[in-house]
């Protein structure tokens, strides 16, 4: 088997649920596509409300003070991928972290870069103004591409200093690999109007507040730092501000921009299927969609 199937969209619209039901379906296992997910003891906030009864790979791998870099996660998921299908078995990408789903099916050449532990060191002492300065005056093309996001995100801003000081030496193999990465995919986005997503958002942050995430997010602190990478995810640096009220509307603005985003992000990516979640037929379609690849020779 050399069949990939990915389950993507933005946030809220139950790609997971949906990943579950076809990985009992078409004997799969799950490999998670989610930039928050990775981190230990951050449980609440992310949403690991996983099934026990289905395996999901690239879950709770690195504890928040450590930074994880889209490279790494390819390397973890292509080897996660040839295990599964080493067992005759469906791997399944489930997740709304675009740039980790591409590092897989269009891996950058500058994925070839490897960190500069040194070099991180001393640029994680480094203010986040001196930063941008520092990108800014190596790659200024590099900068000015940034969202506003990533230009305030300090981990970001680090990883492409490093690339513009390694000369973005590029590895001919990955050049070489193209779109797909080899793999037969077969790539299902789910979506629906904003508005739809937004109220299940809505949802979803009053839901994890009420199951405790503030405490989770204290007993956090006890052992990292607000400037550590996985308290600079959203539903986390939202509460650096000690008015919950202000912080939720925060998160929920936050999320809301993110959803934007994501759906940018999966429009790029060319021979995907979209399903909108708010058609009746939804589940028959995907159901019919994956039958109809998954048999093919």
């Amino acid at each position: 088997m050399n069949k990939l199937l990915i389950i993507s969209g933005p946030t809220a619209t139950g790609k997971t649920g949906l990943a579950v039901k076809l990985a009992k379906k078409f004997n799969g296992e799950l490999i998670s596509a989610d930039s928050r997910q990775i981190y230990r003891g951050m449980d609440i906030g992310t949403g690991k409300d996983h099934p026990n009864d289905v395996k999901i790979h690239l879950v709770d791998i690195i504890n928040p003070d450590q930074p994880f870099s889209a490279a790494e996660y390819r390397q973890l998921a292509l080897s996660k991928i040839a295990e599964i299908q080493a067992k005759n078995k469906l791997p399944i990408i489930v997740g709304g972290t675009g740039f980790y789903i591409d590092a897989i099916i269009n891996p950058r050449p500058t994925f070839s870069i490897k960190p500069n532990n040194l070099l991180r060191f001393v640029l994680n002492k480094l203010p986040l103004k001196t930063l941008q300065i520092i990108l800014k005056t190596r790659d200024f093309q590099t900068f000015i591409s940034l969202n506003h996001s990533d230009s305030a995100n300090p981990h970001r801003l680090i990883r492409k200093i490093e690339i513009s000081l390694a000369n973005k030496k590029i590895a001919p193999s990955l050049s070489r690999e193209g779109v797909g990465g080899g793999f037969n995919i077969l790539h299902i986005s789910l979506t629906t109007k904003n508005e739809v997503i937004f109220k299940n958002i809505d949802h979803r942050i009053q839901q994890r507040l009420d199951v405790g995430l503030l405490n989770e997010i204290n007993s956090l602190l006890t052992k990292y730092q607000w400037s550590d990478p996985g308290l600079n995810c959203l539903a986390y640096k939202e509460f650096q501000n000690p008015d919950i009220n202000q912080a939720k509307k925060r998160w929920q603005l936050d999320e809301y921009q993110y959803v934007r985003r994501q759906k940018t992000w999966f429009k790029k990516i060319p021979h995907i299927k979209f399903i909108d979640i708010t058609k009746q037929s939804y589940p028959k379609n995907v159901l019919s969609l994956v039958q109809k690849w998954y048999n093919q020779s």
